[in-house]
């Protein structure tokens, strides 16, 4: 070989060790879409954190804002499957857009890749101290006396807080006013000021206000009583006829984008794992309510398949659409 075959094929080589080790130094995007000092973007730094130390590399946090997460959504759903990015998004995304959303540029389902689950999260039915409604038997007597003219709040049109009041009037017979806001905290602004009576929130959101008697949540989602909230009973536990309220599936979850493998997906899911079982992220777990269960990446897009169908059966029977 001449010198000059020999300095060009050191000269690549050289460029591919760089490249390699360029890559591996590469920061992986958390994308999340709700604005930071949120309670899912503190999630996601805590985790990124953490990460950081499971992965040997940066993770950064990147808020894309907008619509329950449709624009963070698209962009990772658009993004190269090179392991650099993930998106950390509510059950709303594979669940809820694809009935939501007549006409989208991306489909949830087919280009997203469930990685893992972080934990599920319940709702709550909070109202203000006013309202002469003591648990949630007394709430559904007090609307149920007043037929159209009962508002309760949700922290957006199309969220799980809106369908959950859905399914509370048709459950309960109630003829409850949704009223949307711009997420939690305009929503239970709202409610203590008495601008609504009611507002269906994350139980993660209302249980300080509710411990200092400035809200009063009345029920809550799930199978079991939060251990954040021992005095207050599930819907179910309150009202044995809202039973079907206890299969409600609440989530938030990681993905990946379309054409992630199998092995890079159980990869990411493991190290997630690992960092979701750190203790200081576990007590921010907890602080936020939510509860952990580390299924295989498999597992959890398994979930995302039977939850799209179920939250799509509910929403279309409302005939509720939005526009992308």
């Amino acid at each position: 070989m001449n010198p000059g075959r020999r300095l060009l094929c050191g000269l690549i080589a050289a460029s591919s060790v760089i490249g390699l080790a360029i890559a591996a130094e590469a920061p992986l995007r958390i994308v999340v879409g709700f604005p930071p000092g949120g309670a899912l973007d503190i999630l996601a730094r805590v985790i990124g954190q953490r990460l950081t130390e499971t992965l040997g590399r940066p993770v950064v946090v990147e808020n894309q804002p907008g619509a329950g997460s449709l624009i963070a959504a698209q962009a990772v759903a658009r993004a190269q499957p090179d392991d650099s990015t993930i998106l950390l998004a509510p059950v709303v995304v594979p669940a809820f857009f694809p009935a939501l959303y007549p006409k989208m540029s991306f489909d949830p389902v087919r280009d997203l890749t469930p990685v893992a689950e972080l934990g599920d999260f319940s709702l709550a039915l909070v109202t203000a101290p006013t309202v002469p409604a003591g648990d949630l038997v007394e709430f559904i007597e007090y609307a149920k006396a007043r037929p159209g003219t009962v508002n309760y709040g949700s922290m957006s049109a199309g969220t799980p807080s809106h369908f959950l009041g859905v399914m509370l009037n048709r459950a309960a017979g109630l003829d409850m006013l949704h009223i949307p806001y711009k997420g939690a905290a305009p929503v239970l602004i709202a409610v203590q000021s008495g601008e609504i009576q009611a507002a269906i929130v994350t139980s993660g959101e209302a249980v300080e206000l509710h411990k200092q008697g400035r809200i009063r949540i009345l029920g809550v989602t799930g199978k079991e009583r939060s251990p954040l909230l021992p005095d207050v009973a599930t819907m179910s536990q309150a009202v044995p006829r809202l039973r079907d309220m206890e299969d409600v599936s609440l989530w938030y979850g990681f993905f990946a984008p379309k054409g992630t493998n199998a092995i890079q997906a159980e990869r990411l899911n493991q190290a997630l794992a690992a960092a979701l079982k750190a203790p200081e992220v576990q007590r921010q777990i907890a602080q936020q309510d939510l509860r952990t269960r580390y299924p295989s990446a498999a597992e959890f897009a398994e979930r995302v398949r039977l939850d799209n169908e179920v939250w799509g059966g509910i929403i279309r029977t409302t005939g509720f659409t939005l526009e992308q």
